[in-house]
């Protein structure tokens, strides 16, 4: 059997890698809306955050906390399941 050229250990069995490959996309999927929204939400607070109502400026902020906030959780749920993997 070959080894990793970054470990010094044999690969991991297929059915693993493949379970690490499912997580990584949809941890990455549940990552781009939240992701869109602090991206966007910044880049509009940037160019029109001076010429806005305060509320507006406070709805965007309250946006990107949301977002925040669901990329958090996700994480949270990925180091639940590795801990109790372990």
């Amino acid at each position: 059997m070959s080894t990793s050229p970054y470990s010094g250990q044999s690969p991991e069995p297929k059915p693993l890698c493949d379970l690490k490959a499912r997580l990584i996309q949809t941890v990455s999927n549940e990552f781009l809306g939240p992701l869109e929204i602090v991206h966007q939400s910044t880049y509009l607070l940037a160019c029109f955050g001076n010429t806005w109502e305060i509320t507006t400026c406070i709805q965007h902020l309250h946006r990107i906390q949301e977002a925040v906030e669901q990329m958090n959780a996700v994480l949270e749920k990925c180091l639940e399941t590795e801990r109790k993997g372990d």
